[in-house]
């Protein structure tokens, strides 16, 4: 790492000799410490990997305390915290869209759920549990680092499919009527009414199926 850092003149390897003390000596007068040529316990930092430094937890000028400078992975994520009472979705592994703040939609997993949950802010729930607004942190990756581009941080709306059915029929929900004998229909084009029944809602459309329902039937929509 002192050579990667530009300061060579000594051979890489497991010796550490006095052309070794001469590169840790111009490494510290470029820091402005003092050059004794010697690194100390506590000096450096290890890491396995690389690292993304995060933000100063001290100003210039003021005494350096433990928690001086955080650090992180270099991979971006998320972690959102999610509902304790329907956190169901959340299982390590399983699959999700994230939502950028520019709009743009890529793929994550989750990594991660936390097993301690955290209590409203203002006190219990409406029963007194206090699992009202109780959430639990979930940490999701994304595989593609590129597709999040230069984004380092900002708000994210995390996406998952709950239940998820497949070649059904569908219209807005705006189109479902209250039927005077009970349930549900819609109107045809013609004025009639057919009685359907529904399945699930999502993104303002609803699933509708009956003998009278067919691919293809034109339906009023109240205005």
């Amino acid at each position: 790492n002192l050579a990667a850092l530009g300061y060579t003149g000594f051979t890489v390897d497991e010796r550490f000799t006095d052309r070794t003390a001469d590169a840790v000596e111009r490494w510290q007068k470029s820091l402005g410490i003092p050059e004794t040529g010697r690194v100390g316990i506590g000096d450096v930092i290890y890491s396995a990997g690389k690292v993304r430094i995060g933000r100063p937890g001290v100003r210039l000028g003021e005494a350096v305390t433990e928690n001086a400078l955080t650090y992180t992975g270099t991979a971006r994520k998320v972690v959102v915290d999610a509902s304790a009472a329907d956190a169901s979705w959340a299982v390590r592994g399983a699959a999700v869209r994230v939502r950028l703040p520019d709009g743009k939609t890529v793929g994550g997993e989750v990594a991660s759920v936390g097993r301690q949950a955290s209590a409203p802010e203002g006190g219990s729930g409406e029963d007194g549990s206090g699992q009202g607004g109780a959430t639990v942190p979930v940490t999701v990756t994304i595989e593609d680092q590129k597709s999040v581009g230069r984004l380092e941080s900002g708000p994210v709306t995390v996406e998952y499919v709950g239940r998820e059915a497949k070649d059904v029929l569908t219209v807005p929900v705006a189109a479902l009527v209250a039927l005077a004998e009970g349930g549900h229909g819609l109107e045809t084009a013609d004025g009639g009414f057919v009685a359907v029944k529904t399945g699930l809602f999502a993104d303002g459309k609803v699933e509708v199926s009956g003998s009278a329902v067919r691919a293809g039937l034109k339906v009023r929509i109240p205005e």
